[in-house]
């Protein structure tokens, strides 16, 4: 299709629908009234012509043989005007119709007939007997009913009809957007609430499809949670053991060193799991964005006393709560690991909500900053396990925030000369 036409046509469904619908109803009814129009205009002037000349007839013959007295007695019955007149009215410039009911009296008429329209009348001026005569006949003669009621008529019953089809495919074009918005909820990872398939057959076709395939895909979820636990269980049991016969066992390097491996086993095992959690489906509740960060905080009061914070108290959104919390948590985690000064500051920008992370450390360089969201990278390309944390913090942070219909901008701080890890949120419900 041609891209002119594309963008004249509009980009909803409804619009579309009712486009689809309303031209040809439009284009048919147009014909209908244009041919309706010129064939009962075609029968008036006719019916008007052949009145016009019975009784201009009928008037001259009164006139002939009893005298212009018995012609205005006999007009004055037909409700009509006749006289002598010696004026010649101006030929003004005459509508189509009026001048193919000249036309029509001039070949019925032969008398150097003239016709003139007034706005309630109409004069037919003509010669006889070497004298000039007018008769007037009123203008309703060219009135009828039959076109008004037809075309109030075919007005009316196409807002109707327009009405009924507005209706009946905004519930069509709803039931498309339901099921529209509930994928893309359950994409996101958000509850869907109450979906049920309604409208045409088709749509609850696909209706019933996505139901089946949301089923599906919790059914995964949950069987691959419940496996990853058993396994984290069975692995801290063994951890567990292992830990307990070097207890035993005489203190020494080679000892230590075990321990510090075990333990960052464990760090390893945690964090795995919570990764491979990050897709479980959650409700959204109301947040206060400045109470959620001063949870955070006192969460682990020694790590993060060095975070100064800018939020007004009054930034209020529904969201998912669980999942902010761990977003802003891994990033203020690994603000802490590169920098000793952290900044974090929260601004509302129309429907957007913006939180900042910034540190003094020594930034994130160009050439790492799509890979630092893969799950396990370290920017350390020696992967010492000694430094704290597997590398998958800001991972799940940056899975999450897409759930959230959001993004993490990694950019360098201008006031802190580190990096800064920037999550913009949209289209929320702030209240």
């Amino acid at each position: 299709m041609n891209k002119k036409i594309k963008n004249f046509l509009p980009k909803k469904l409804l619009a579309r629908l009712l486009l689809i619908f309303l031209v040809p109803l439009i284009l048919t009814q147009s014909l209908v009234v244009f041919f309706f129009y010129d064939r009962h205009w075609e029968k008036i002037i006719n019916r008007f012509s052949n009145i016009a000349s019975n009784q201009v007839g009928l008037l001259i013959n009164e006139y002939k043989f009893y005298g212009i007295d018995e012609a205005k007695k006999k007009a004055r019955i037909l409700s009509l005007r006749i006289g002598k007149t010696i004026e010649t009215k101006n030929n003004l410039s005459k509508s189509f119709f009026e001048k193919k009911i000249q036309n029509n009296l001039e070949n019925r008429i032969d008398r150097n007939l003239k016709v003139f329209f007034d706005k309630d009348s109409i004069e037919l001026n003509f010669d006889f007997n070497n004298e000039r005569l007018f008769i007037v006949f009123p203008r309703k003669y060219l009135l009828s009913e039959t076109p008004t009621i037809l075309f109030l008529w075919m007005i009316f019953s196409s807002l109707v009809l327009s009405l009924i089809a507005f209706l009946f495919l905004r519930i069509q074009v709803r039931a498309i957007h339901r099921l529209a918005n509930s994928a893309e909820e359950f994409g996101k990872g958000r509850f869907v609430k109450r979906f049920k398939p309604e409208g045409a057959t088709e749509i609850r076709m696909a209706g019933n499809a996505f139901m089946k395939m949301r089923r599906r895909i919790r059914n995964y979820i949950s069987e691959r949670t419940n496996f990853l636990a058993g396994i984290s269980h069975d692995l801290g049991t063994i951890i567990t053991r292992i830990k307990l016969q070097l207890e035993i066992m005489r203190k020494s390097e080679a000892i230590d060193s075990i321990k510090n491996d075990i333990d960052t086993m464990q760090i390893f095992l945690k964090e795995y799991l919570d990764y491979s959690e990050k897709i479980k489906i959650t409700k959204i509740s109301r947040v206060n964005i400045y109470k959620l960060l001063n949870e955070i905080l006192n969460s682990n009061p020694k790590l993060y006393k060095r975070v100064n914070l800018k939020c007004r108290k009054t930034i209020n959104i529904k969201i998912n709560k669980n999942n902010l919390f761990r977003i802003i948590f891994n990033l203020i985690e690994n603000a802490s690991k590169y920098g000793k000064k952290i900044l974090v500051e929260v601004k509302r920008i129309d429907n957007n909500l913006m939180i900042s992370v910034e540190d003094d450390g020594p930034g994130v360089p160009d050439k790492f900053k799509k890979k630092i969201f893969r799950p396990f990278f370290k920017i350390d390309k020696s992967r010492n396990l000694n430094e704290q944390g597997s590398g998958l913090g800001l991972s799940i942070a940056n899975e999450l925030v897409k759930k959230l219909n959001g993004n993490i901008i990694i950019t360098a701080s201008k006031k802190l000369k580190g990096s800064c890890f920037t999550i913009k949120i949209q289209d929320l419900k702030f209240f």
